[in-house]
């Protein structure tokens, strides 16, 4: 079925491009927001069918939208004009990897959104809304700036990861290669960031700490691991939220609290959770995703007790 549905994108998109009408220099990052490539893991594939066919269903209609829309509309330049931001949406149980207008490259995260324009011409400037990875072609004349919640992030070129979910307590940058400066917004401040360091902001406290990591460990999620360094519970279950697409209940206080090192692939929930039962005393229950009586579907469901 995906096979399916890849060839009708290419097909269509292909119609669009034949139209003389269109400027085919602003419609190479239209075809980022139809198809931007989403990784799903091998668990992902084993979904609720449902589950499934609302995604492809979802994947199918937007190009076809836009093929009418280029259709019908005889002022189609204008049109093309106005879609001038591109705004990618990668899902929770998977990882998305695309390319900026300048040849950088980024990853999202699981429940994480980047927008960007879809030219660099005069500005270098995109924003985030979780966790993203950037990989940045160096511009000396063009800073490449990142927006997020709790800070601004300008670079030249580098690699660096950032961290910016509205429901977890802290906000973090960590720099894999080259000079990175952040700025502040709710707590004000201005420092400069060197290859293994990491900033991070403690939000009921608004304060940054900064300290000397391990890069690597902390963007091993682009190359399908997950890396917890004594993080405490309540952490490592936010993470699985997002890597998995599954809800997760602690169901004892305190659990928490306990605190969890493991480096592992991404891949099946359950050898994850086995693990975790070895390493930490609690039990688990996983409850599979299915349909309510009103026809809603209900998100996989984790379970986690004290053992």
């Amino acid at each position: 079925m995906e096979a399916d549905v890849e060839n009708i994108q290419k097909e269509e998109w292909g119609s669009i491009c034949e139209d003389s009408n269109i400027p085919k220099a602003e419609l190479k990052h239209v075809l980022y927001k139809l198809k931007y490539q989403i990784l799903l893991e091998k668990t992902q594939r084993q979904k609720h069918l449902m589950i499934r066919i609302s995604q492809i269903a979802a994947v199918l209609i937007l190009p076809l939208a836009l093929f009418f829309l280029f259709r019908d509309n005889k002022n189609v330049s204008d049109t093309v004009k106005q879609l001038s931001f591109v705004e990618l949406h990668c899902p929770e149980g998977a990882r998305t990897k695309f390319t900026l207008p300048d040849g950088s490259m980024g990853w999202l995260a699981g429940g994480s959104t980047v927008t960007y324009p879809t030219s660099f011409e005069k500005h270098r400037n995109i924003s985030v809304e979780g966790e993203a990875f950037f990989s940045v072609e160096r511009d000396e004349k063009h800073p490449f700036v990142v927006e997020l919640n709790d800070f601004k992030v300008s670079v030249l070129g580098t690699e660096f990861n950032v961290l910016n979910y509205k429901d977890e307590p802290v906000s973090e940058v960590v720099v894999l290669s080259g000079l990175v400066e952040v700025s502040g917004k709710t707590k004000r401040f201005v420092k400069q960031l060197e290859p293994n360091k990491k900033l991070q902001l403690q939000k009921d406290k608004n304060k940054i700490y900064l300290s000397d990591v391990n890069a690597r460990s902390y963007t091993s999620w682009i190359e399908g691991r997950l890396e917890f360094n004594n993080e405490y519970l309540e952490s490592v279950c936010r993470k699985i939220e997002r890597f998995y697409d599954v809800d997760v209940e602690l169901n004892n206080k305190g659990l928490e609290n306990n605190l969890f090192r493991a480096n592992v692939k991404i891949g099946s929930l359950e050898e994850l959770l086995k693990y975790m039962s070895t390493a930490l005393p609690i039990k688990y229950e996983l409850v599979d995703a299915k349909e309510s009586a009103d026809g809603k579907i209900m998100q996989r469901k984790l379970i986690i007790s004290r053992e």
